[in-house]
């Protein structure tokens, strides 16, 4: 048996050869058997982006292990959203799961092997549509196991099936019925949760189909249909994109340290929702927030440093 990874990767990239670089030499340690890769095109008005664009494609033609490539290399630039969310797609057209990676997310092998190990057990269950890598809010788990089941599965670093990215529209409509209390209340915990989320799907619906960003159309998607993420009880997975296209400088959930000797030893018993990290992950990390003025501020402190 080849000890090669056999879950299908997918790598999404851009403009940046120095991260792309990082997270490529980490893909090579795992040796998967199946590669994708989807670079964007330049933008016309951006000097000097097209040579950026090349020496990514460059680098991630750079394959020196036995594996079965796939490349989508746009001649034009679609944009972010477009050009994750079609690559995700375009692997579903052949294969029935994969992992996902941009070009600033650094997975080190205990998170390619932990996902690979997580899509296998829990193929079939509808209940679940994500493999996170990250957890920087991390609480004790149940019965000490290695890793759960919630809701705020993150995609910096993840992977998932194509029975469970069926559906997904990065044009969708939202409904008013989405909005309401009710509804609300059967995907949230708590009165402030549901009214964060009352928020966020009704500044989507006021934006329009199509205007909103890939991943907040995937965490609208995945949350009203109830479906859970399963999370390590460590970080698997880091972020080294200080600068680029969305980048807002260095925050605290940059650079996190991964666990490169995880091993799943202890598996839940049951396929449950963990309620208390759900609730300690959107109190630590979405709802207690610094205020406006003191974000703005921050934000213009890390860029001048």
């Amino acid at each position: 048996m080849t000890d090669q990874l056999s879950v299908p990767v997918l790598l999404v990239a851009f403009n940046r050869p120095d991260t792309t670089l990082t997270v490529f030499n980490r893909i090579r340690d795992a040796r998967p058997l199946k590669l994708y890769v989807a670079v964007d095109g330049p933008r016309e008005e951006k000097e000097g982006e097209l040579n950026l664009v090349e020496e990514v494609r460059q680098i991630v033609q750079n394959v020196n292990w036995t594996c079965e490539t796939h490349y989508h290399f746009n001649e034009k630039n679609k944009g972010a959203e477009i050009t994750v969310s079609s690559a995700i797609s375009w692997v579903f057209e052949q294969e029935e799961y994969a992992i996902i990676l941009e070009d600033d997310i650094v997975a080190p092998l205990t998170f390619f092997k932990f996902a690979q190990e997580m899509l296998y057990k829990f193929k079939d269950d509808e209940r679940i549509g994500t493999v996170s890598g990250s957890n920087y809010t991390p609480v004790p788990t149940p019965d000490n196991t290695d890793y759960f089941f919630a809701k705020y599965g993150h995609s910096w670093g993840w992977a998932t099936w194509k029975r469970a990215w069926h559906g997904f529209d990065l044009n969708v409509k939202i409904p008013d019925e989405h909005l309401t209390t009710s509804f609300l209340k059967t995907i949230t915990n708590s009165k402030a949760e549901l009214n964060y989320y009352r928020r966020r799907f009704k500044s989507m619906q006021k934006k329009g189909p199509g205007n909103s960003t890939w991943d907040a159309v995937g965490l609208y998607f995945f949350r009203i249909n109830n479906r859970m993420s399963i999370i390590p009880k460590v970080n698997l997975t880091t972020n080294i994109g200080v600068y680029g296209l969305h980048a807002r400088g260095r925050s605290k959930f940059h650079f996190k340290p991964m666990d490169e000797d995880f091993v799943v030893k202890k598996h839940p018993e049951k396929v449950e929702c963990f309620v208390e990290f759900d609730r300690h992950h959107f109190q630590t990390h979405i709802y207690n927030r610094k205020p406006i003025l003191f974000r703005i501020i921050n934000k213009i402190f890390r860029h001048l440093k």
